[in-house]
């Protein structure tokens, strides 16, 4: 499929000139009909994780034939297939350490975009392995590519006490240093189905003996799975976002103490006591237990250090509202979420967190 894409439009698919993107030819796309063809190839790498799926629908409904690099088994990609049409959904066995399948796998795009991202390490990889490493490997294979977004994180910083932070800044470094051209976003805390937020937090206060509140007053501006993938789109849409940096975030500003109130009335959970705690205590619990015995444990040591500060966007930034994205209310997505987590007497109690 992808060598007849490429002979259908050679100027597209081999010579991967920038006149392509910077002539901006999506702007003459009718959003909503996936049956259509741009002749543009996008190959997404993390397409496979939580965020990826929406990205991967909205690009198969402009049009565009998407490449979705895997290392997992088939039922790993099999739901994306179908949110396109025949061929239009294309996996792509590679392995993030090998040159040739990341070659391999971006052959004939005219876009790139890197969701891959680690925020905890595993026998196999590392945090600097996916976040720095792989994302550097990436960008060098992809310098001639028309379009490269590269997704990093909010706040990053080199000097973070945090190593998943520290290694998202290195590697959106790299990336930059590598292609100058390329487009940074820096999503803030993402929720969503299968999200590691509210679905977090929701089986915290239905699990635990008691709900655990530290970083009382640092700030949260959440933002949707499905506005990060919008805002993606907008930039491949919009003139002028090569080399610029996004931050993408909610409208909506929280403290940690105001939103687990809001889980506390979504999950019903009325009952449980409320400690306050200090990070020190829940780093020690993490690392010496949860980290060591539970399997996928609710909170990790490394984590609560990055989140230990405003996770908020900065003053001056370029956000979504640049793109002319609508964010998503967490108040409409809460509910749903964490209704599950509830106690059967009060399943059916509440239809808002706002309206007791």
């Amino acid at each position: 499929m992808l060598k007849n894409l490429s002979k259908g439009f050679p100027s597209l698919i081999n010579k991967r000139s920038f006149s392509t993107i910077n002539e901006n030819p999506l702007t003459r796309i009718h959003h909503g009909s996936r049956t259509q063809t741009t002749g543009l190839v996008a190959t997404v790498f993390g397409a496979t994780g939580f965020t990826g799926r929406y990205l991967v629908q909205l690009l198969a409904r402009t049009g565009i034939q998407v490449v979705v690099p895997y290392r997992c088994e088939d039922e790993g990609f099999r739901d994306l297939k179908v949110l396109g049409e025949l061929g239009q959904i294309i996996p792509v066995r590679f392995d993030i350490r090998d040159n040739e399948s990341i070659e391999r796998a971006i052959s004939h795009s005219n876009i790139v975009i890197n969701m891959a991202g680690r925020d905890y390490e595993t026998r196999n990889f590392s945090l600097d392995d996916i976040n720095v490493h792989a994302a550097s490997r990436i960008a060098n294979l992809s310098k001639n590519v028309e379009k490269y977004i590269h997704i990093s994180t909010l706040r990053a910083s080199e000097d973070s006490p945090s190593h998943f932070s520290r290694s998202k800044a290195i590697g959106e470094k790299l990336t930059r240093e590598i292609i100058p051209n390329c487009t940074v976003v820096r999503p803030s805390i993402i929720f969503g189905d299968e999200d590691k937020f509210i679905n977090k937090w929701s089986k915290v206060s239905q699990n635990w003996p008691f709900i655990p509140r530290y970083n009382q007053q640092h700030k949260i501006q959440p933002l949707h799975c499905y506005d990060l993938a919008s805002g993606i789109l907008s930039i491949l849409e919009t003139p002028g976002t090569s080399g610029k940096i996004y931050e993408f975030a909610g409208d909506e500003v929280f403290t940690w103490d105001e939103f687990l109130d809001m889980i506390i009335d979504g999950t019903a959970q009325y009952s449980k006591l409320n400690i306050p705690v200090s990070n020190d205590f829940m780093k020690i619990i993490s690392e010496h237990l949860l980290e060591r015995f539970a399997r996928n444990p609710n909170f990790i040591k490394d984590q609560i250090d990055y989140h230990n500060q405003d996770m908020t966007t900065t003053v001056g930034a370029l956000t979504l509202k640049d793109l002319n994205v609508t964010t998503t209310p967490i108040q409409e997505k809460l509910i749903r979420l964490s209704r599950m987590y509830r106690p059967g007497k009060f399943f059916n109690a509440i239809a808002n967190p706002q309206n007791k």
